[in-house]
């Protein structure tokens, strides 16, 4: 079958194909084009015996043929005269290879034997000769007579073939065909095909399977329901509104075609026709509307107008109390009010002159104006800080039976070195004062004593005039107070002091007087002065105990603690241990193996190890607890005093403590302060000329001399204690500008600090680092280390001062009486003078006094005595004086000569 043909018929049997005979196709497409051109062959071979005898013969398995040696073929006759010859004898032989080439596969493994046995055999023999033919051969094989004969050169018989090694014929069998051909004609040589790798067989193709259909179910039939009269007679709740709706659009239409009309008849019309056409058409727009039955009617030209809602606002009732949410814009005052923005925007620009929007923020005075204008009682609901919260849980009161007699909390305040912590060291056995830098407290400390069974806690006080912040703080945490006075010295200025917290604290005070032991006492006049700083003792009829005592020699100390005792049964200190806990924070520092230190007394609750804590600005974990003894303990109860750590920095003295539920809520409570914190110290620094005046104020009074420091420090106590004496130097000409505080040694960033910006590094209580020590000596950064307070007041004293212009002070030094003048062209007036009282100098200046008045002060340009060139001139002597600039002297005239010192001032000299 020619390609063409092939194609067309697979084509019509629903396989597309290229035109192309080059053209593939797939296993499953080959069935179904067989399967198509056997249905077309059936009509025609219907009765034919070939048909029966095909479908009728047996089919053998091919068997398996022997090697067969190499054999050399005898002369044969030339290819071209071989061609000629056979396509003389079977001219359609051509056309039948060339289709039996096209539809073969190309996979023939045994080609080379069927050229050397040169045998003529039909399919089956080819079959066999081939066990690598495909399965497309086998199928193709019997179907057509003409695509099954291969082409086969021609066939020699047995005595024209001689053997290649000169071997008798008769040892050589001759080949016969298995089976009967079905054709004598001779098969044409089959075309040698190229080889290709073996594929494993097509998978078994499966038609798909085609759902019957189903019938169609028929359609439910719908009710039928007639239109009586009645319900053809009832309307639309729309048919009113759609009938005017479609006249309406009736007359637009009209209106319409008549604007076209009058646009084409325009153009014939003159332009006064056309204009008297145009001014008709807009006296007809402005009679259209009908306003008394307030209707509107056919409108040529112009819209009408709308007619405007009237509210009636006599029966409106405004608010008069509001609540509004801080931060307020004007929307949120206008809504919370009940009040139109426009009414608020217009008090503000009258009232306040300003001009604002309606998202525009207000503060709270301008938002309490308007509404005092309006007549409304205005509230603001603020959001409670971190600040609200911890005050909340430190003044949460407990129920009266949770609560248990608890130790009482006592401070000790008093003057500087009058015993107060020796009087603490005795009664607990410690030697804490030896420690201390200067025999003096500059700490605030806790400890807990123990007398007949009861515990009492005592909180030690520096008594130095620096630590004015601590004792109030050791007064506000207190139960009671024990004021110490030492009977040599009396009432001095921090006792007076410790007096005015004791009563701004309002706890009970019981007054030990010290040092009994020392010769020269006088206990009235130390009762005297108490009395006058309205403490009356009890001797004396007064509220106050004073007890003597004896710090040193432990005199009188067990009665001491017996009326702490009594004091405290009789006020009944109590407290809840079950509740989260609260207390407050005396000191803070830092320690090279713990970190942060925090220490703190327990005034509510039980503080336990694993607590998330907020104190001040820090937050953490309570890891570890320590009691005064420095012995590690799981918690603390009431009134303990606790050295704690944990905390991510150190905590502020005088911050309150409280448990929170996690460490979450810990750190934005924390976080919040921080953020509340950083703004107040933005604006403390924040000096410096702002306007116009200021600039201008500070270029009259000149420069202000600022001392730049970074302070470092222990704890925050002593920080505290710093800044405020710092703050006490106040002086228009100079002032300290703290650049850097914080609580630690001093590290490298400071010392870039100071180098940057001139600054001295203070250091108190602590050291400064290896590398930040030698970047000091690099950089000529001074840093000064100190241990006693009042030397660090002193030397800023010092330094603040010495930033002080000195002040000049004219110093009369002699006079002298101008005799006689004589004038030279050369140099001018020389006045010849007699010295009346002191010496002249040559580097003095001369006020020129004359009529008892002082003209001017001029230097003394050449002072002579004779024709010699003098220094000075003293007393009784004459001599010649030429003044400098000034050339009218005249006799009489009187010369007084001063000199100008510069004096030291001081902070508290008047500038």
């Amino acid at each position: 079958m020619d390609s063409k043909v092939l194609i067309d018929e697979c084509n019509k049997a629903g396989v597309k194909l290229k035109n192309s005979a080059l053209a593939s196709i797939t296993p499953e497409e080959r069935d179904i084009v067989i399967d198509y051109l056997q249905k077309q062959d059936q009509p025609a071979e219907g009765g034919s015996d070939q048909t029966e005898q095909a479908a009728m013969a047996p089919q053998r398995e091919p068997q398996k043929m022997r090697t067969i040696k190499a054999m050399t073929s005898r002369p044969q006759p030339s290819r071209s005269s071989q061609k000629a010859r056979i396509e003389e004898e079977n001219p359609e032989l051509e056309e039948e290879a060339s289709s039996a080439d096209i539809e073969q596969p190309e996979e023939e493994a045994e080609a080379a034997v069927a050229e050397q046995t040169a045998v003529e055999t039909d399919a089956p023999a080819q079959e066999v000769s081939e066990p690598a033919a495909t399965e497309e051969q086998a199928e193709e094989a019997p179907k057509s007579k003409d695509e099954t004969k291969p082409e086969t050169d021609q066939g020699m018989s047995r005595e024209d073939y001689v053997p290649a090694g000169g071997a008798p014929t008769s040892s050589i069998r001759e080949m016969k065909p298995i089976g009967s051909p079905r054709s004598s004609k001779p098969q044409s040589k089959s075309k040698k095909n190229t080889a290709l790798p073996s594929v494993a067989a097509p998978p078994a193709y499966k038609q798909p399977v085609i759902p019957k259909q189903k019938k169609k179910e028929e359609k439910a039939q719908k009710p039928e329901v007639r239109l009586t009269a009645d319900i053809l007679e009832q309307k639309s709740p729309l048919a009113a509104h759609l009938a005017q709706h479609s006249e309406q659009k009736k007359r637009d239409k009209d209106r319409d075609l008549q604007d076209d009309d009058s646009k084409q008849r325009r153009g014939s019309l003159s332009l006064v026709e056309a204009r008297k056409q145009r001014r008709e058409q807009r006296k007809e727009g402005r009679r259209g509307f009908n306003t008394e039955g307030g209707e509107q009617q056919d409108v040529v030209g112009r819209r009408p107008r709308r007619s405007k809602r009237k509210h009636d606002s006599s029966n409106i009732v405004h608010k008069t109390e509001a609540e509004v949410e801080l931060p307020m814009t004007v929307r949120s005052l206008s809504e919370a009010m009940g009040r139109p923005a426009k009414t608020i925007m217009s008090i503000m620009f009258k009232e306040f002159g300003e001009m604002v929007t309606i998202n525009q923020i207000i503060e709270e005075d301008t938002a309490l104006a308007v509404a005092m204008e309006l007549g409304v009682d205005l509230t603001f609901k603020k959001q409670k800080g971190a600040l609200e919260l911890v005050e909340e849980i430190v003044e949460q009161e407990d129920a009266p039976e949770d609560l248990v007699t608890r130790p009482p909390i006592i401070t000790v305040l008093g003057h500087v070195d009058h015993g107060k912590t020796t009087l603490v060291d005795t009664l607990r056995n410690s030697k804490v004062v030896e420690g201390e830098a200067g025999g003096i407290t500059q700490h605030i400390a806790a400890y807990q004593v123990e007398y007949n069974g009861h515990k009492l806690t005592f909180v030690d006080t520096p008594g130095h005039a620096a630590f004015s912040e601590m004792r109030s703080r050791g007064a506000n945490v207190t139960d009671m107070v024990v004021l110490v006075v030492a009977a040599d010295d009396g009432v001095m200025p921090q006792t007076a002091e410790s007096i005015s917290h004791v009563k701004a604290s309002e706890v009970p005070m019981v007054v030990a007087m010290n040092k009994i032991d020392l010769p020269d006492i006088n206990e009235q006049k130390v009762l005297q002065e108490l009395t006058a700083q309205n403490v009356l003792p009890a001797e004396w009829g007064g509220e106050t105990e004073v007890v003597r005592v004896s710090a040193l020699q432990g005199t009188g100390l067990d009665n001491l603690l017996e009326t702490l005792l009594l004091t405290a049964e009789l006020h009944e200190l109590k407290a809840n241990p079950n509740r989260p806990a609260v207390g407050v924070c005396l000191e803070g520092f830092r320690d090279e193996g713990r970190g942060s230190v925090a220490w703190l007394i327990v005034q509510k609750g039980t503080l336990r190890i694993g607590d998330a804590v907020i104190c001040g600005k820090s937050y953490g974990y309570i890891r570890a607890m320590y009691d005064d003894q420095d012995q590690q303990i799981e918690e603390a109860p009431p009134s303990t005093p606790i050295k704690v750590t944990g905390l991510d920095s150190v905590p502020g003295a005088g911050d309150h403590f409280v448990v929170v539920g996690d460490i979450e809520q810990a750190r934005e409570l924390a976080e919040e302060r921080r953020h509340e914190g950083r703004t107040d110290v933005l604006s403390r620094h924040s000096g410096g000329p702002r306007t116009l005046d200021d600039i201008l104020g500070s270029a009259r009074e000149g420069a202000i001399q600022d001392l730049p420091l970074i302070i470092k420090a222990d704890t925050p106590g002593s920080l505290e204690a710093i800044r405020s004496e710092i703050n006490k130097f106040e002086h228009p000409e100079v002032r300290v500008k703290i650049l850097h505080e914080g609580i630690g040694g001093v590290n490298e960033s400071d010392v870039y600090l100071a180098t940057a910006s001139n600054a001295i590094v203070v250091a108190f209580h602590v050291v400064a680092e290896d590398r930040a020590m030698s970047l000091a000596t690099q950089e000529d950064v001074e840093i000064r280390r100190y241990s006693i307070i009042y030397e660090v007041v002193d030397d800023i004293r010092a330094a603040l001062e010495g930033l002080l212009r000195p002040e000049l002070v004219q110093e009369q030094t002699g006079r002298a009486l101008v005799l006689q003048t004589f004038s030279i062209s050369r140099f001018g007036k020389i006045a010849g003078c007699r010295i009346l009282n002191g010496t002249i100098n040559r580097n003095d200046r001369v006020h020129l006094i004359r009529d008892q008045k002082i003209l001017n002060q001029y230097p003394i340009a050449s002072l002579k005595r004779e024709k010699d060139d003098v220094k000075e001139v003293r007393e009784g002597m004459e001599c010649g004086i030429l003044l400098s600039g000034f050339n009218d002297i005249k006799e009489g005239d009187l010369l007084e000569a001063f000199r100008i010192n510069e004096v030291k001032r001081t902070l508290d000299s008047s500038s």
